[in-house]
């Protein structure tokens, strides 16, 4: 499975971008699904530096294609408060959903995992299920059809 209960996050403060960046690749680290810390933030920060991962008001989707990752994951995190996005469109960001995915895995998993996810996102009714998160079977159950499509 992509999303783990232990990549659930919930009512996290952070103050910006790279302290969410850093959040996520610190817990991939500690929960094995990265080899290098330092190398997935440096991936994660030069993908939002080609162009920002806030996909709307709110929502957020940094992902990396890197060598540190060792299988396909999901993180996400539910924000205390929206942050700043440092993104051209000024979004405020609150959901995060972080797709890590080894280099090999490219151009099939990760397109896979982000059409879904994108796909899921622009349907109202999910969204209004997302503001209504608050325990992490909430977001297992929300995700189950994003995991369908990508499996």
């Amino acid at each position: 499975m992509l999303l783990q209960e232990d990549q659930i996050f919930l009512d996290v403060t952070l103050s910006n971008r790279d302290d969410v960046l850093d959040f996520i690749s610190s817990k991939a680290e500690e929960l094995g699904v990265i080899q290098n810390k330092e190398k997935l933030v440096q991936d994660l920060i030069s993908r939002e530096n080609t162009y920002s991962t806030a996909f709307q008001e709110g929502i957020a989707i940094p992902h990396a294609k890197s060598t540190t990752v060792n299988n396909a994951a999901l993180f996400f995190l539910k924000m205390n408060e929206k942050i700043d996005w440092n993104s051209p469109d000024h979004f405020k960001v609150r959901f995060v959903f972080a797709i890590l995915v080894p280099t090999e895995e490219a151009g099939t998993r990760h397109l896979q995992i982000l059409s879904a996810l994108a796909g899921n996102l622009m349907e109202e009714e999910f969204q209004e299920s997302l503001s209504k998160i608050e325990i992490k079977e909430d977001v297992l159950n929300l995700l189950k059809s994003v995991e369908k499509e990508v499996v």
